[in-house]
């Protein structure tokens, strides 16, 4: 499995090449998480995101380069304005967050499908997959390997990872959404206003989960297929990398190349003998138990401790009464 992932040079950049979209979306679980919000709707975010972008690469006139920047900022804001809607619903309606979120990515998928299925479906050929047209030649990203379709994505991956760290560390909105996450009250106390830091942070998250939708299509696909990021679970797999990661940028890149590299040896694996696909998932999900199990036992045993800590706090106040 590793041989086939990490130690031959064209499987390794087949590797880089599926953890690119992996990395870009746990970062955009990572901003939403880290300041509090549960955001489950990275993949409709990513679905909604590209396809705006995607849309706009085929019918916007114009120099190539110009209609690369121009849609790819159309994409973020699709993907920023989608996340909002669930921000929105919170602070007007008292909606919870993941449930907004989650549901969300059945009407993003649905959605698009029913595009690619009818007015944007690509007639060329038999007609019989639904897609959209390929995108001009000029707006595609350019290749790092001849062999494969490593591209210049993995290039914005990481420049995605290293300017989320400045942000969380070295901004006022990276402060103020870090404390909202680890205690609300202390943060509205000390003045941040929640509800702004909430939209900003879920309209950061949605406009991330789309530059990790377009790397995909601008990289590798070069149209958009009904359910691509359906079946690929790259949100999934991206919300495991958080997670195991404990949300820090950095981790997060690792942890996503040795996912990515689970998936792509399990599919050589798989090639070459009798070992199934699903055993390199079955890997990945017993990490991510184990992990989860650690985050439970550490959030009972703070809430015990918690619970002490109050139960002291009154026998003293009663003592002194």
């Amino acid at each position: 499995m590793f041989e086939k992932s990490f130690f031959d040079s064209y499987y390794l950049m087949q590797t880089l090449t599926r953890a690119t979209p992996i990395i870009i979306c746990a970062i955009g679980i990572t901003a939403a998480w880290r300041a509090g919000y549960i955001n489950l709707g990275v993949e409709g975010q990513m679905v909604f995101g590209s396809f705006a972008a995607t849309v706009c690469a085929l019918y916007l006139p114009g120099p190539a380069f110009v209609v690369m920047i121009v849609s790819i900022i159309v994409g973020m804001a699709a993907g920023a304005a989608y996340a909002m809607i669930a921000a929105i619903l919170n602070v007007k309606y008292g909606a919870s967050i993941i449930i907004p979120t989650l549901m969300m990515n059945y009407i993003a998928n649905y959605t698009t499908s029913y595009f690619v299925n009818y007015p944007l479906k690509d007639l060329s050929g038999d007609g019989l997959a639904a897609q959209t047209p390929v995108i001009a030649e000029g707006i595609r990203f350019m290749k790092l390997s001849s062999r494969t379709t490593f591209n210049v994505g993995f290039i914005i991956a990481i420049v995605i990872v290293i300017a989320f760290v400045f942000l969380a560390r070295k901004t006022i909105f990276g402060y103020e959404s870090k404390m909202t996450g680890l205690n609300p009250n202390f943060a509205q106390y000390g003045g941040v206003k929640q509800k702004n830091v909430m939209i900003k942070t879920m309209a950061l998250s949605g406009a991330i989960a789309a530059i990790a939708g377009i790397t995909e299509i601008y990289g590798v696909k070069f149209r958009f297929i009904e359910d691509m990021f359906g079946s690929t679970s790259y949100a999934w797999t991206a919300l495991m990398a958080a997670l195991i990661s404990n949300l820090n940028p950095i981790g997060i890149f690792f942890v996503s190349i040795f996912l990515s590299g689970l998936q792509v040896g399990g599919q050589s694996i798989q090639r070459s003998s009798n070992v199934p696909l699903q055993m390199s998932t079955v890997i990945q999900s017993c990490i991510t138990l184990f992990v989860s199990a650690k985050i439970t036992m550490n959030f009972v045993k703070n809430k015990r401790k918690l619970k002490l800590r109050n139960m002291k706090d009154n026998e003293e106040e009663g003592g002194e009464l």
